[in-house]
């Protein structure tokens, strides 16, 4: 068995071989390593312009996150549970990690189902918006940023999200 750490959300992972994306953050695998090799990008000082982008980003997460866990009760199927529950878990580790760069507390609000349409076809259509606007916010944040470890989450979290696009289909 190996030890592979992500240097997205710095969890471990232990297997025989890497993942393809962490299971925790979704980061793509290229961002796991072997735990001997970790080493995370210190965060240092946050700009007032990235510290306003992580509170919009940490809205947007808590919004998705509550969203998809209302979407997989209301699912019509148990596929469409699987996909909406797999989202929501992804978005609050996304949740988590701006807390934690942010260093404030997870808002309550982010265990509670969110309010979605009874209809999974409008749930699905809705989740490719949402994926989609965050591509878009954290592209325009990635600019925005001057610490090197923002910008590494940003990225990877565009990834991640430009990976989710295209699941409803």
């Amino acid at each position: 068995m190996n030890l592979y750490r992500c240097q997205i959300c710095g969890e471990s992972y232990i297997g025989s071989v890497c993942p393809s994306d962490c299971p925790f953050c979704g980061a793509p695998g290229k961002h796991l390593v072997p735990a001997d090799n970790y080493q995370p990008v210190p965060l240092g000082e946050i700009s007032r312009k990235s510290r306003e982008n992580l509170e919009r980003a940490l809205d947007l997460a808590v919004g998705n996150a509550t969203f998809y866990r209302g979407a997989a009760q209301v699912a019509d199927s148990e596929r469409g549970r699987a996909l909406f529950s797999a989202l929501s878990r992804t978005e609050t580790a996304h949740a988590v990690l701006f807390c934690q760069i942010l260093d404030i507390p997870l808002p309550e609000e982010l265990s509670a189902p969110g309010e979605c349409s009874p209809s999974h076809k409008e749930n699905l259509a809705e989740a490719q918006k949402r994926e989609s606007r965050a591509v878009q916010l954290y592209t325009r944040f990635i600019d925005d940023a001057s610490e090197e470890r923002v910008k590494q989450l940003l990225t990877a979290l565009v990834e991640i999200e430009t990976g989710h696009l295209g699941l409803a289909g």
